[in-house]
């Protein structure tokens, strides 16, 4: 525990291998996961399709097989069909030449037709017709068996026979389907016979194989009795078969997917159900979890691969980082301890070339130019700073002024001249209310009297065609803001609002408290501000955060208000300037209260 607390080089190879191996193992393992549900989702959802679009074409080449059968009812009007022939009875040359093109017929309809097996009730004769060629023989050679109420149905798979007639010389038996029907008299359910078709598996087979990965996935068509029609492992059936299409044939709808799990298979299942009135098969395709995640394996692999490789790496460098650049390091927190202590002309000794070695000289060179700055730049910038704020809040020492005010103010009395006495009462006031310099924060009902005495004085100067209005809530006047942020909106409005005025001036101040916000505002009724010229200002006030350089003097006054409201209250402190109709200005402050140090 010692070891690890002392060795820089301990904690750094740790902290560095846990920084590594922490994160991309877990990401690992949640891509991993992530991968899987992915792929398994995208594989179930194409696989859905592909199975679905495979069921179709399935089931077309049943109706397909279904319409050869019932080729028999063609043209039953003609008293020279076959199925007239099935009607009436009566076995000649002519009708049996009939039974053979008719016959002939529909093995030619379907690509895939093995044999065709017929039997005649009323002549009680059977037919078979294979390789081109007929042969009949007396009684039923063959008799299917239908369920009840039902004409028709497909045979599962198995091996082609000669339904009781004498074979072929050169017969050779293929795996078929058969489809029986019952020949019936239309439109009574009277049987004249029944006809057999056996097909051949190549075209089942073929729609089938494009449905599955050979090697990697199962196929199975499997009949609604749990009889298999097709299979991708027809040479290696399972022992187990049975168990997993008894859970097939129970599944509650005709389509879906679901996870099967056994001694012989862990994967997942995915079925689509065909129904037609001649058969109900289902379509099943199986896949083993082994190949389903075999991609996601393989890229969790690769990136361990990759992880390994890369932490190795990060050993090395992590070992040559700390026994190479310890010393160096060291060297440089001597040297900013002594910088720390007050020795900002300490020197630091390094021959190193290399990006430590940079790193130290450029540290000492910066260190020399912040103390030259200290002395000069910085503290020379305060007081630029500070001489501009004292230049806006007193530009003449009023000590002299109130004291020379108060003796004119006498004499006026004293001469009976109460309008003299009046104005100098209200310069006085301004001379007082300027020489508290140590008040840096006034309640607001004190810098509306400043400004009121300042209002006295300019309606003398207009020679009273000035007017103003103070509305003030009673809420607001206990409220502390920095002295002087009224005295220079108000001042503009004479400097630059009642220029070349003759109409009777109007300045109108309100205060009012909404919600935390506190919001003063002053209009007048002057010649106003062209949008333009109104558009630059606002943009000027809205970009400012403190003192800038470069400002304006003609902007100074505005701009030192909001700089002091927002260094007192908060930067979201807004100054907004817009026109008054018919004609004037309006300024408004916004303070929030509850953002800065005001109560």
């Amino acid at each position: 525990m010692k070891l690890y607390q002392n060795s820089l080089r301990l904690k750094l190879v740790i902290f560095l291998l846990c920084a590594i191996i922490i994160p991309i193992s877990f990401s690992i393992i949640l891509t991993y996961n992530y991968t899987k549900e992915a792929v398994r989702e995208d594989y179930i959802q194409d696989n859905t399709t592909l199975i679905y679009q495979g069921s179709t074409n399935i089931l077309n080449y049943l109706n397909r097989i279904n319409q050869t059968s019932l080729l028999l009812y063609q043209d039953f009007n003609n008293e020279q069909s076959l199925y007239k022939i099935f009607e009436n009875g009566g076995i000649q040359f002519a009708e049996e030449q009939e039974i053979y093109r008719s016959l002939q017929m529909m093995s030619n309809s379907l690509q895939e037709v093995k044999q065709i097996h017929l039997y005649m009730n009323k002549e009680d004769i059977s037919f078979r017709f294979a390789y081109n060629l007929l042969r009949n023989s007396p009684g039923p050679s063959f008799k299917p068996e239908f369920e009840e109420s039902s004409h028709e149905y497909i045979e599962s798979t198995h091996l082609s026979h000669s339904y009781g007639i004498a074979k072929f010389p050169f017969e050779t038996k293929h795996q078929v389907i058969t489809i029986h029907r019952e020949i019936l008299n239309q439109p009574s359910d009277l049987i004249l016979g029944t006809l057999s078709i056996d097909v051949q598996m190549n075209m089942i087979a073929e729609i089938s194989e494009m449905l599955y990965t050979s090697g990697d996935e199962q196929l199975y068509l499997l009949n609604q009795d749990g009889s298999i029609i097709y299979s991708s492992e027809m040479n290696q059936m399972e022992e187990h078969t049975s168990l997993w299409i008894d859970d097939i044939l129970n599944q509650p709808t005709l389509a879906g997917n679901f996870e099967y799990l056994d001694d012989n298979f862990d994967g997942i299942h995915i079925y689509q159900t065909l129904s037609t009135p001649f058969a109900e098969w289902t379509l099943v395709k199986r896949v083993p979890y082994e190949q389903l995640y075999k991609n996601a394996r393989q890229l969790t692999l690769i990136n361990s691969l990759v992880v390994a490789i890369f932490l190795i790496i990060a050993v090395i460098a992590t070992l040559y980082i700390s026994f190479h650049f310890t010393s160096p390091i060291k060297q440089l927190i001597r040297y900013i301890n002594k910088i720390e202590s007050g020795q900002l002309n300490a020197e630091l000794d390094t021959n190193r070339t290399d990006e430590i070695g940079i790193l130290s000289r450029r540290f000492h060179q910066m260190m020399q130019r912040l103390n030259q700055l200290i002395n000069k730049e910085y503290r020379l910038e305060i007081a630029n700073k500070t001489n501009q704020l004292k230049a806006l809040q007193a530009q003449v020492n009023p000590h002299f002024m109130n004291n020379a005010l108060q003796s004119i103010g006498t004499l006026a009395l004293q001469n009976n001249e109460k309008k003299i006495y009046s104005l100098i009462s209200s310069l006085g006031k301004m001379m007082r209310y300027q020489m508290k310099t140590n008040e840096t924060l006034v309640p607001l009902s004190s810098e509306i009297d400043y400004v009121k005495s300042y209002l006295d004085l300019q309606a003398q100067r207009f020679d009273e065609k000035l007017q103003f209005h103070v509305d003030m809530e009673e809420e607001t006047k206990r409220i502390d803001v920095p002295r002087m942020i009224l005295q220079p909106i108000v001042e503009n409005c004479f400097k630059h609002g009642f220029v070349k005025q003759n109409n009777v001036g109007e300045i109108r101040i309100s205060t009012k408290l909404l919600g935390n916000q506190l919001e003063i505002s002053v209009e007048d009724n002057g010649i106003g501000m062209e949008p333009q010229q109104l558009e630059t200002i606002q943009g000027l006030l809205n970009r400012l955060h403190t003192w800038d350089e470069g400002i304006e003097t003609n902007n100074i006054g505005l701009i030192n208000v909001i700089s002091r409201l927002r260094l007192y209250f908060s930067k979201n402190t807004q100054i907004t300037l817009e026109a008054r109709q018919p004609q004037g200005l309006k300024v408004t402050l916004a303070v929030p209260l509850d953002e800065g140090d005001n109560p």
